[in-house]
């Protein structure tokens, strides 16, 4: 499987830094450059350059990237692309009870720095309802498992 490289990311007045910068890497560079916040991100894939208008996290595997919809962070869905760009599954907020209300509830992009009930790499989301650690099969979308958090978060 083909995997993704040199990962970087689009900032609002064009420049381009590597993703993997540390926050204070990424402060000194706001600082130097005037840039003030992602808009996008690059990669390559073979001999092709890839880029997405937005913020995106690398799975684990590097075949892919997760990132919010167009509204961001009130999207309620997160979106797994493959390596090459093309969309492989889209993530909504699950129905978990029937005191869960998905179109309250919200999914933040993995990896959680939380490990609870055995998920190393999962995203923190809520359900409408409640806060919950989510792992998903980031292949097909599947919920595998949700662990609420010990209180308080």
């Amino acid at each position: 499987m083909n995997q993704i490289e040199d990962l970087s990311d689009v900032w609002d007045n064009g420049l381009i830094s590597p993703a993997s910068l540390e926050v204070e890497e990424v402060q000194q560079f706001k600082k130097a450059t005037g840039a003030d916040k992602v808009v996008g991100a690059r990669w390559s894939f073979g001999r092709k350059v890839i880029e997405v208008p937005f913020y995106v996290t690398l799975l684990r595997d590097k075949s892919g990237v997760v990132h919010f919809g167009d509204e961001g962070i009130t999207s309620r869905k997160i979106f797994v692309r493959n390596a090459d760009g093309s969309v492989r599954t889209v993530i909504a907020v699950p129905k978990l009870s029937d005191a869960s209300m998905p179109e309250k509830g919200y999914l933040c992009l993995p990896p959680s720095s939380a490990h609870w009930g055995g998920i190393e790499w999962g995203c923190e989301g809520n359900d409408g309802n409640t806060d919950y650690l989510f792992e998903f099969d980031w292949n097909s979308g599947q919920l595998l498992r949700y662990v609420r958090p010990p209180l308080p978060w």
